[in-house]
């Protein structure tokens, strides 16, 4: 797998620690459902958790967006 590059990460959300942040908890998220498999490496899992975020499979909701 490739890494995502920055200019795409960038349009995903208004803030890159919001793009940090959750792929962060993808990541975590996937590591404790694989953590028992034998190829288990915590950097594939952060590729996987960036390129769902890029795919659009991940969506980044920000609290109290709906609010006026």
């Amino acid at each position: 797998m490739i890494p995502a590059s920055t200019k795409e990460l960038i349009n995903i959300a208004d803030s890159k620690y919001a793009v940090v942040v959750a792929t962060a908890k993808r990541a975590r998220a996937l590591s404790e459902k694989s953590k028992n498999n034998v190829d288990y490496r915590l950097s594939s899992m952060v590729t996987i958790a960036l390129d769902e975020l890029i795919s659009g499979r991940i969506v980044i909701q920000q609290p109290g967006a709906n609010k006026l």
